[in-house]
């Protein structure tokens, strides 16, 4: 019996490692996660870590409004660049 549970141990610490390896890489390939240092970086970096927080929250917000007085299309007409001498 004791040498089954020392089996269990030295397999089992590895094992939940790995998945807990495998599921943190795979939060962070849809970047909803840093990584598995992701906490380190919290903790002893806090200013990295809230920089990647607010590019995060950057890139999740919506394209500005048109002010009231903004053409519908800006970039229709002619675009004139100034001539120069030749």
């Amino acid at each position: 019996m004791d040498a089954l549970a020392v089996f269990t141990a030295v397999l089992g610490a590895p094992a939940g490692l790995a998945c807990l390896w495998y599921w943190l890489s795979r939060r962070n390939r849809r970047g909803t996660a840093v990584g598995m240092l992701g906490i380190v970086d919290e903790i002893f970096r806090p200013e990295t870590h809230q920089a990647q927080q607010i590019l995060r929250i950057q890139s999740e917000l919506p394209a500005p409004a048109p002010a009231p007085g903004d053409p519908s299309n800006p970039y229709s007409g002619v675009i004139r660049l100034s001539e120069g001498k030749t």
